[in-house]
């Protein structure tokens, strides 16, 4: 065997191996629905699932009039006399101003239901991602309707608070900073209220916060004379900052894990009070801190979204001749 005709076998085993399994599809059969929409579907859905990679669909030609779906039996005899290993039977059903969507994928030879879903459509914007999530999601283990990301979310969808456009919302958050550096540790709890903007493959966030820490430490001495005496200290720690933050999610879907950082212009102030002597210190600095983290995005296609962050912060300047520095928890809500 010559080495061109081995690498022709070798070309034609990895062909093989990759290629698209052929699956027969009749046109969408049409209820209450105008017979223009049964050619244009099926070709829709046809392109969808070639692109996917996984299936190469075979429909029949466009007609001018409007073709009755055969029998179930009848379709199985044309995949296998086609060579497709499935056949999928599709339909649309208008019900008052509702279109519902119904795909099921069959095997050729056993004739058994491998995969079905449906899905309702809202008007006639909704069936393009209807059929692209189908198209995406026949012969897996997934239902479409289960299977939302950004792209594909339809009107329909919007009804239960779910949106497939950038998301911009306004919310608050709940904080959690423990600063570690002398004299820390100190938690301070915080608010926050921000503005956020998802271009799906980033999300970008203004925010405004607070963090607050009170408290009083007791201590014992010895005054001039020997004698111990017992004294407390007010400690007040405060940060008020203003940030801009990025993130990028690792995912199109409903919930995806981000990573990203952002820059806070913040006014921090630490001021010691005590009844033992006069004086009481306080020392108060403005300037840059950074953070840097990531967190989960829940419900990110909804029009109420869950944000869990978490972060390690630190600032450029000095306070009390120390950097300030420590992580930092949110829990954010996002209308």
């Amino acid at each position: 065997m010559g080495f061109r005709t081995s690498l022709l076998i070798l070309a034609s085993m990895v062909a093989s191996v990759f290629a698209s399994e052929r699956v027969y599809m009749p046109l969408f059969e049409l209820t209450n629905i105008h017979k223009d929409y049964q050619y244009a579907t099926s070709k829709i859905f046809k392109r969808y699932a070639d692109k996917d990679g996984r299936y190469e669909l075979v429909i029949p030609n466009q007609t001018d009039s409007l073709q009755v779906q055969p029998s179930k039996a009848e379709v199985q005899k044309t995949a296998e006399r086609k060579g497709c290993t499935k056949f999928i039977l599709a339909d649309l059903t208008r019900l008052g101003e509702t279109v519902v969507v119904t795909v099921s994928l069959y095997g050729t030879q056993s004739g058994n239901l491998l995969w079905s879903d449906a899905m309702k459509a809202a008007n006639p914007n909704d069936l393009d991602p209807i059929l692209e999530r189908m198209a995406k999601n026949v012969g897996t283990d997934k239902n479409a309707s289960e299977n939302s990301d950004i792209y594909t979310v339809t009107q329909k969808e919007e009804k239960k608070l779910v949106k497939k456009r950038a998301n911009k919302s306004f919310g608050f958050g709940i904080l959690g900073f423990t600063m570690l550096n002398n004299p820390g540790p100190r938690f301070q709890p915080g608010l926050e209220l921000f503005w956020s903007y998802d271009s799906r493959n980033i999300f970008f966030q203004i925010e405004g916060s607070f963090n607050f820490y009170s408290d009083t430490e007791d201590y014992t001495t010895k005054d001039y004379y020997g004698d111990s005496r017992k004294y407390s200290v007010d400690e007040t720690l405060v940060n008020l900052s203003l940030g801009l933050s990025a993130y990028y999610p690792f995912f199109e879907s409903n919930t995806t894990p981000f990573l990203g950082g952002g820059v806070s212009f913040t006014s921090t102030i630490i001021d010691y009070e005590s009844d033992y002597y006069y004086g009481d210190t306080s020392d108060s600095k403005t300037g840059l801190w950074v953070r840097l983290g990531g967190g989960i995005l829940f419900n990110r296609t909804s029009t109420v979204t869950f944000r869990l962050r978490a972060e390690y912060a630190f600032s450029t300047y000095k306070v009390n001749d120390h950097i300030m520095h420590g992580p930092q928890v949110a829990l954010e809500i996002g209308f």
